[in-house]
């Protein structure tokens, strides 16, 4: 019922998102980062960087179901090393375990990294435009700066 729930959302979400026509001139860098730290490239998404939010959703559902795949082979392992106290289950028992742990501090780095992404990338939003209104010029041993509103 919760997947069923957040699917939903998700569509949701991204029909919402994808049906605007006005293109904003200002994104909000922390919208940017909560989205991305929620919704698995949902910061890319919303600052237009449409490739990178399909391959951060992608690196981090694959990083998902491979730490529940661990998680469960995990769990299968030690229920066999309950039943028979074999030294080789209990092995694998901690194989997984450990493949799990590792996969879980993985995917905390790729969502950790993903957040600060969207930050940033939402403060350079409108970087090109800003660069456009400033130009420096160096003439004659003497530096300009000039500034067009």
């Amino acid at each position: 019922m919760h997947k069923l729930l957040i699917t939903i959302f998700l569509i949701s979400f991204f029909v919402h998102a994808s049906g605007e026509e006005v293109e904003l001139k200002v994104k909000k860098p922390f919208k940017a980062a909560a989205l991305s730290l929620f919704i698995p490239g949902g910061g890319q998404f919303y600052n237009g960087a449409y490739l990178k939010s399909t391959g951060v959703l992608a690196l981090e559902t694959g990083m998902i179901g491979l730490a529940v795949y661990h998680h469960f082979k995990a769990e299968d392992y030690y229920d066999k090393y309950r039943i028979s106290n074999s030294e080789n289950d209990y092995n694998d028992y901690l194989d997984y375990y450990y493949k799990r742990q590792s996969d879980l501090w993985w995917l905390g780095a790729v969502v950790f990294l993903s957040t600060i992404d969207a930050f940033v990338d939402a403060h350079l939003f409108n970087f090109e435009e800003k660069k456009n209104k400033i130009h420096l010029k160096f003439e004659d041993n003497v530096i300009s700066l000039s500034y067009h509103f």
